[in-house]
């Protein structure tokens, strides 16, 4: 894989999903490591040829498309969606703040477990208030991408995904119709190992 790509996480994901990934490119994670605002200036100025967003960083991305559609040569989007709420109810998200108050670990392992990563689930002790930050951000905020051309854009989607349903990745290419669509047979954690056979 090359090493000139701007990579903007999921929620909860940590580099330590992404161990190939390490010593290579730029890696931001949304709310623990960087606010929206920041990750909006690395989208501005990165100098990479290709831009990575996971879940909630391709939300982000998306949010930014007039922008980043035409500095980028290439943008994958992995379990992309315009708003989470639309396919996922609001009580869900609330409930996993109310088990992120009691339990963060326990709740930021679990999830990674649902995702379907298949190691020991990541969390950084002091972590707990920006992931909860990160979850209402995804009660409320919505993108609405215009497709204007320019990069190379392929939606990346995992065939058992039990975080992000497949309508979203549906709804968001009723938007982008230039855009290439690839299924993978994994769920929402999409390994650096699947990654490296799509970014070639």
């Amino acid at each position: 894989m090359t090493d000139d790509f701007l990579f903007v996480s999921g929620w909860a994901g940590y580099p330590e999903l992404y161990p190939s990934l390490a010593g290579k490119g730029e890696f931001l994670l949304p709310f623990v490591g960087c606010s929206e605002g920041e990750i909006f200036h690395r989208l501005d100025v990165s100098p990479a040829s290709t831009l990575i967003g996971w879940s909630t960083g391709a939300h982000m991305i998306l949010k930014r498309w007039s922008r980043v559609t035409s500095r980028f040569e290439r943008i994958i989007l992995l379990a992309p969606f315009l708003a989470f709420t639309d396919h996922v109810p609001e009580t869900a998200v609330r409930a996993m703040i109310r088990s992120m108050r009691r339990n963060p670990e326990q709740t930021v392992r679990r999830f990674h477990a649902d995702c379907g990563y298949a190691g020991r689930g990541v969390y950084r002790e002091g972590d707990a208030e920006g992931l909860i930050a990160g979850l209402e951000y995804l009660r409320t905020s919505r993108a609405m991408p215009a497709h204007p051309g320019g990069s190379t854009t392929i939606l990346v989607r995992g065939e058992r995904d039990r975080i992000v349903p497949f309508q979203a990745t549906e709804s968001l290419r009723g938007v982008m119709p230039d855009a290439s669509c690839l299924t993978l047979a994994c769920g929402h954690y999409i390994s650096g190992q699947d990654l490296a056979d799509v970014v070639v």
